[in-house]
């Protein structure tokens, strides 16, 4: 259990000096435009693309969780 604790802090720290710095933020930022982390992800008549649109902002709503210390 110690371990696996320690491994999930690594990777948090690992994706808090990523996406923290100048560089990170920016890159961040776009992936967030490009994802539609700030977008509803319904299409009207087209399940496919509604999932596939929510497939991609669940990346980022994975990251932001990491970073925040509460993704898995």
């Amino acid at each position: 259990m110690q371990q696996q604790k320690n491994k999930h802090n690594a990777l948090r720290r690992a994706y808090l000096r990523t996406f923290e710095s100048e560089d990170g933020e920016t890159v961040l930022k776009d992936l967030e435009a490009r994802c539609g982390y700030n977008a509803v992800s319904h299409v009207a008549g087209d399940p496919h693309e509604t999932a596939f649109r929510e497939g991609q902002r669940s990346v980022i709503l994975a990251i932001h969780a990491i970073m925040r210390g509460s993704g898995d």
